[in-house]
């Protein structure tokens, strides 16, 4: 098998030629068919998750079933199903587990993070984690399904509750943030997208915004002016950026809830008086689950979401590092590392 590994924060992946993998009692081998490249994978890059190196990355991705290890029954998934892949390995018996909220899980192991990821031909995943597709969908878009969209759908639906009516400011249009403006449009809900960049704006346009505004000093008296008394009911932050975490709060108005979905290690200041008096409130929306991949699977084959602006530019494993150098500098919403042709 192929597959690039980060030996160094900071540095290139390297691709290597390694053993195929045999899968131990419980887990499923798997051929990778596409794997998206992701902020995350970025962020990995730079040690923001403080791996145990040498890694491969890699979390957002579907194949087609190779081999089940001892006691994975044919009836999860036999050889030659094509399936997506859910990243974390969770144990199932925790207290979040339990309530179903497995990507919380209190003893949680991220796919790419702490083991093996799928930036490589063949991946192992826990049986639990395989969700089988239907043959007609296409690998490319089930792979983005995964995260670039069940991310933004959980913070909207799990997390914030969105209902018709209400009004969702959306920071950022990029590989989340496009698709929390196309959820929160196909939610019911009134979209304000915010972008630094005129064709992002043009993006949250074609993809249900009712209103576009442009990022920058200024931008929550901007937003407000275009929200009813009391401002919003929803500010989504999808941006890796201190600076735009406290404009999403500062956007906010009478009992609104914010959403952080963005992540960075920076901090920004906040007085409890910025809360209080509004009654709003600050939730942090961490990932997805098995059943928001199901769900985000069943609205594209219906038509309510698109994955065309994600699937735009394609490379092969070859490419790993330039399609990461791509992301970070803001060419690309995302691009996709691809095995061939189909499943």
């Amino acid at each position: 098998m192929q597959a690039a590994v980060l030996h160094r924060y900071n540095s290139p992946l390297e691709i290597l030629e390694r053993p195929d993998p045999k899968p131990p009692p419980g887990w499923i081998l798997v051929d990778v068919r596409s794997c998206g490249v992701c902020g995350s994978d970025v962020f990995l890059r730079k040690g923001g998750f403080n791996s145990t190196l040498p890694i491969v990355p890699g979390h957002e991705a579907s194949g087609v079933v190779r081999e089940l290890g001892e006691g994975v029954a044919p009836s999860v998934a036999p050889p030659g199903t094509p399936v997506a892949l859910y990243y974390i390995d969770h144990c199932g018996t925790c207290r979040m587990c339990s309530v179903g909220r497995v990507n919380m899980c209190l003893s949680v192991r991220r796919m790419g993070v702490e083991y093996d990821g799928a930036f490589a031909s063949q991946v192992l995943v826990p049986e639990r984690n395989v969700i089988p597709v239907l043959p007609s969908d296409d690998p490319a878009a089930v792979a983005v399904l995964t995260d670039a969209v069940a991310t933004p759908y959980h913070g909207l639906v799990r997390i914030g509750k969105v209902q018709p009516g209400e009004t969702v400011v959306v920071f950022g249009v990029g590989g989340i943030g496009s698709n929390a403006v196309q959820l929160a449009a196909h939610l019911g809900c009134t979209v304000i997208a915010v972008s630094r960049s005129d064709a992002k704006l043009e993006l949250a346009e074609r993809l249900g915004a009712h209103h576009v505004v442009r990022g920058g000093e200024g931008v929550a008296e901007r937003v407000r002016a275009l929200c009813g008394p009391g401002g919003p009911e929803v500010v989504v932050q999808s941006v890796g950026s201190a600076v735009v975490d406290r404009q999403a709060i500062d956007t906010s108005g009478i009992g609104s809830r914010v959403i952080l979905i963005g992540t960075t290690t920076e901090g920004f200041e906040l007085r409890a008086t910025d809360l209080v008096w509004r009654e709003s409130s600050v939730w942090g929306s961490r990932g997805f689950t098995p059943t928001d991949i199901r769900e985000v699977l069943e609205l594209h084959r219906t038509g309510a979401v698109t994955t065309d602006h994600l699937l735009l530019h394609r490379r092969p494993l070859a490419e790993a590092n330039e399609a990461l150098e791509d992301l970070q500098a803001g060419r690309v919403l995302r691009s996709v590392l691809t095995f061939g042709e189909g499943w």
